[in-house]
């Protein structure tokens, strides 16, 4: 196994071990308080009278919200590989992050979906990094709720801040201007077991001289096999409408794709494809792991592969 490998399930064992804590923790609190706390409605899109399936998505953990309302936190790693095409000749990247989002009400939900801490390993060329990756919270409303037939349709918007700490041979790894602005909208239907969810988005750089902008775009689907089991699969897309001039010459079609924005001045669109499982333990917790490789030309990315391991402790 290689050694960043087990150096990030390490972390991601300890994320998991902290939603563990607060996922058997939530549902006594809820109890104790009766889903309210301070006149917010914690239950959000879930319980009694209201939508019944919940299955996150998995991967693309930073573009692909659910457009459930809920409170909860997310644990997630990522065992993200570089190609050894690519100018480094190869590398990993270890990813380890913490989601919350709170419901306020039925309908309306605060979200903080990315956040967390970065080791960047690369084989030559580039000097390894690791650092705190940029922060983006903000709000999603249920334009649509119908728990009858378990429909949902939320739009959204995050502001992602600049955190400007991840930095390699002079390159800005994820952004250097003024953050982001993100759009979304996203929604989930269920016919019977199986379980269909899609989500759009653009992530509109507020320096487009400096960053990126991109639209992004998510399918799911999944199915319970058996009782609290879902096997899942993923397409993820990022395509760019607006390209920068940070990053030029021969590495300015490189894309960062989601964690990472390098500012290029061509780059194009990479599609990706997952798949994995959710086991759902009860009401208030659940955990997935899978796998992701891209679909488009490898030439240009840093994506190689991705594994993903996460917990989820809803309240």
């Amino acid at each position: 196994m290689p050694q960043g490998l087990l150096q990030g399930m390490k972390g991601a064992i300890a994320l998991s071990t902290l939603a563990l804590t607060v996922g058997f923790a939530g549902p006594l609190a809820a109890e104790e308080s009766g889903s309210n706390f301070l006149g917010l409605d914690l239950n959000g899109s879930l319980g009694e009278g209201r939508h019944s399936r919940y299955v996150p998505p998995l991967t693309n953990p930073i573009f692909n919200e659910t457009p459930y309302i809920t409170t909860e936190a997310r644990g997630f790693y990522f065992y993200h590989d570089i190609p050894d095409d690519f100018v480094t000749g190869g590398g990993h990247v270890n990813l380890a992050a913490l989601q919350f989002r709170l419901a306020i009400t039925e309908r309306l939900g605060f979200i903080a979906t990315k956040d967390g801490y970065a080791d960047l390993n690369f084989d030559e060329v580039l000097p390894d990094e690791d650092g705190f990756a940029n922060i983006a919270l903000g709000f999603k409303y249920a334009v649509i709720s119908d728990p009858e037939n378990e429909g949902i349709l939320t739009a959204g918007l995050r502001y992602e801040i600049p955190i400007a700490d991840l930095e390699t041979g002079g390159i800005e790894l994820q952004g250097n201007g003024d953050g982001f602005l993100n759009p979304f909208i996203t929604g989930a239907r269920a016919f019977g077991d199986l379980g269909l969810q899609a989500s759009l988005g653009a992530n509109f750089a507020l320096d487009p001289d400096e960053d990126t902008s991109i639209v992004h775009y998510s399918l799911h689907a999944d199915y319970e096999l058996l009782p609290g089991f879902f096997p899942i699969v993923e397409l993820n897309g990022f395509t760019a409408f607006n390209n920068a001039d940070r990053l030029t010459g021969a590495l300015g079609d490189l894309d960062g794709v989601d964690v990472l924005n390098f500012g290029s001045d061509d780059r194009g669109t990479t599609v990706t494809i997952g798949g994995g499982a959710r086991y759902r333990l009860n009401d208030h917790l659940q955990f997935g792991s899978g796998a992701e490789i891209p679909l488009t030309d490898r030439d240009d990315t840093i994506f190689g592969y991705r594994l993903y391991f996460d917990v989820v402790a809803s309240f």
